[in-house]
C-alpha cells in the first residue's frame, strides 16, 4: 500500500494481496484503507484562505463595480506569474519541517540538488502548477495511460504524486528540498493509488535506475507488511537490482499504526532507507508503522534496523490541484516523510558526490550505501533504535557532517 488515506471503500486493507498484485496502493490510513487522503480540509488555514484571496465580484452597477471585475479578472488571467507573489504569503505553509530537519540550512550553503537525478514512482506530476513550472524533468514514464509519447500527467484523484514532488521542487507559496536536482516520474498507481497492472511498480523502478541513470528513487508506496512472504516478485527483483547498481532507494515505512507486523515492502528489504513519520512536536505520528526485529527468521543489524529514520509527515502543506482557487493542501503519512529524506539526500550528494563516487569505486556499491545509512544513523537525535521512528529524527546537516568524516 502507498500513503495517506481517506475513502468510502473501507475494507480494502484487509483484501490486499501481495506485492506487485494490483492492491499496490499510496499507503492509506487504517480507518479507510481505500484512496489516498492528500487534501486535509480540516488543516489549520485552508477554508480559511479562499475567503480572504478569491473574493467574488461586486454586483454593483457602477463603473467602480466594473473596474473591480476588470482588476479581477486580469488576476485570473495572469495567475500562473503572481500566485507567489500576492497568494504565497497568505498560504499557511510547513516550514518548521524544513528548518526541524536542517534541510533550510544546508540550503544556506547554497546546495538545491544540482547535478543530482532523483526519480519517482507515484501517480505522475502535474506540471501546469505554478510552483512547479521551473522543474527539471529528466523524463516521464507513463504506466497508467500506457502511451509512450505522453506528457507528464497527474493520475490521482488527490494529486499525491504533485504534493510529493511540491516538497522536493516548489517554488511557489514555499521553496521545496531541492529545486535544482532533475526530476523523472513514472506515473505507476492509478486514480486512488493502486498499482494499475501487476508488475508497474517494479517496470518503473527498473526504468528509474536502467534508463534514467536516476541517483535516487522516492517510493512514498507499498505492499502489506508479511513478514512470512517470501522476497521475490517484480518489484522486490527490481529494488534489489538498484541497490546492487549503487542506486539509493527511500521507501516510506508504511501507515499502518503500532500493531502492524512490520514496515511495508519495500521498505522492509535491508538496504532500503525506511522512512517513519512525526509531527511537529517530535512524536510519532499516530499511524506510522511499527517494524518487526526480525525478517524472514533473521534478526535485523545496525545500520538495517527498521525504519530508519523519521521525518516530518503530519499536516504538512504542499502544491495540490492547479485548478483550485488556493492550490495547495495538507497531507500526512509516511509517504511525506519519505520526500524530506529524498531531497536532504539530494543536497548531500551534491556536496559529497565526487568522493562518495571514488569511494563506491574503491569498495563497492553495498559498501557505499552502508556507510551513507550508516552515517544517517549516527546523525539522529534518538539514544537507540526505536521500532516506529527509527534510529531517530532527520538532521541532514549532521547526517551530510557524518559522510564528510567517513569519507576524509
Amino acid at each position: 500500500m502507498v500513503e495517506e488515506g481517506h475513502s468510502d471503500n473501507a475494507g480494502l486493507e484487509s483484501d490486499a494481496l501481495p506485492l506487485d498484485t494490483n492492491n499496490v496502493q499510496l499507503l492509506p490510513e487504517p480507518e479507510d484503507p481505500g484512496m489516498m487522503t492528500v487534501i486535509d480540509r480540516d488543516a489549520p488555514g485552508y477554508n480559511e484562505i479562499p475567503s480572504r484571496v478569491m473574493h467574488s465580484p461586486t454586483t454593483e452597477r457602477s463603473w467602480r463595480g466594473f473596474a473591480l471585475v476588470i482588476f479581477l479578472s486580469i488576476i485570473v488571467v495572469a495567475y500562473p506569474t503572481i500566485e507567489s507573489i500576492l497568494f504565497g504569503p497568505l498560504i499557511p505553509t510547513s516550514e518548521w519541517a524544513f528548518e526541524d530537519t536542517g534541510v533550510r540550512s544546508l540550503q544556506n550553503e547554497n546546495l538545491d540538488g544540482t547535478g543530482v537525478h532523483i526519480c519517482m514512482v507515484d501517480t505522475g506530476i502535474d506540471l501546469t502548477h505554478p510552483a512547479l513550472s521551473n522543474v527539471k524533468m529528466g523524463g516521464f514514464l507513463d504506466l497508467v495511460g500506457d502511451n509512450p509519447d505522453a506528457i507528464p500527467t497527474e493520475y490521482g484523484v488527490d494529486h499525491h504524486g504533485t504534493m510529493m514532488a511540491g516538497i522536493l521542487f516548489s517554488e511557489g507559496a514555499f521553496t521545496g528540498v531541492s529545486t535544482g536536482a532533475t526530476l523523472s516520474v513514472a506515473a505507476a498507481l492509478g486514480p486512488t493509488g493502486y498499482s494499475v497492472k501487476d508488475g508497474a511498480v517494479g517496470e518503473a523502478v527498473e526504468w528509474c535506475w536502467r534508463t534514467q541513470k536516476a541517483d535516487i528513487i522516492s517510493l512514498s508506496l507499498g505492499g502489506e507488511a508479511d513478514p512470512t512472504m517470501a522476497i521475490g516478485g517484480p518489484t522486490v527483483t527490481s529494488v534489489q537490482d538498484a541497490l546492487e547498481a549503487g542506486v539509493f532507494v527511500i521507501a516510506a515505512a508504511g501507515n499502518q499504526g503500532e500493531n502492524s507486523s512490520d514496515v511495508s515492502t519495500p521498505a522492509s528489504i535491508e538496504q532500503v532507507i525506511a522512512v517513519g513519520a512525526i509531527d511537529r512536536a517530535g512524536i510519532e505520528w499516530s499511524d506510522t508503522s511499527r517494524g518487526a526485529v526480525s525478517m524472514d527468521g533473521e534478526v535485523r543489524i545496525d545500520p538495517h534496523r527498521k525504519p530508519e529514520v523519521s521525518a516530518p509527515g503530519s499536516d504538512i502543506i504542499s502544491t495540490n490541484d492547479p485548478s483550485l482557487g488556493i492550490p495547495y493542501a495538507s497531507s500526512s503519512g509516511t509517504s511525506v516523510s519519505t520526500v524530506f529524506v529524498v531531497g536532504s539526500l539530494a543536497l548531500i550528494l551534491q556536496k559529497h558526490g565526487d568522493l562518495i563516487n571514488q569511494y563506491e569505486q574503491v569498495n563497492g556499491s553495498s559498501s557505499k550505501i552502508n556507510l551513507i545509512k550508516d552515517s544517517l544513523r549516527e546523525s539522529t537525535l534518538g539514544d537507540d533504535h526505536n521500532l516506529r521512528t527509527g534510529y531517530g529524527h532527520l538532521d541532514a546537516v549532521s547526517w551530510g557532517q557524518n559522510i564528510e568524516k567517513s569519507l576524509s
